[in-house]
């Protein structure tokens, strides 16, 4: 199964703009073509990359559902190589979204580990990931 969603994660650097030399699917997340990604254009990519993996539409992710979030992710991270893929694949394991441990991971727990991983990148703490940031 080949998606977009594996782009989510290959978003690298920030301070100038990062396109310049990114590949295509980067490009995408960035909604206004300002160079930089900020937490609101991530969220919103996020928004799509959960209802891709919900495929039951319950408004969680099940073991079912987030392994094959996992294997995207891994399989994104193998074919590019890229360092914050290749993060990612740790980054938001199973263990370090599923909040409360039920198994699931909900809208909620999703979001808030996308807002942990973009405020652990986000190094000058600006609001945007943009070259310098990683």
């Amino acid at each position: 199964m080949k998606s977009a969603f594996p782009a989510l994660f290959a978003l690298c650097l920030a301070g100038t703009p990062l396109w310049a030399e990114a590949p295509a699917f980067m490009k995408s997340m960035d909604v206004d073509q300002n160079g930089f990604l900020t937490l609101g254009e991530l969220e919103e990519y996020r928004t799509n990359v959960f209802k891709t993996f919900d495929k039951n539409s319950d408004g969680a992710l099940d073991s079912s559902e987030y392994t094959a979030f996992d294997e995207a992710r891994a399989a994104a991270a193998k074919e590019t190589g890229a360092p914050l893929q290749l993060r990612s694949v740790h980054g938001l394991a199973r263990e370090r979204t599923d909040l409360n441990l039920d198994g699931k991971v909900t809208r909620d727990e999703f979001r808030e580990a996308l807002t942990r991983w973009f405020k652990t990148h986000d190094k000058n703490k600006d609001g945007m990931l943009g070259q310098g940031d990683f």
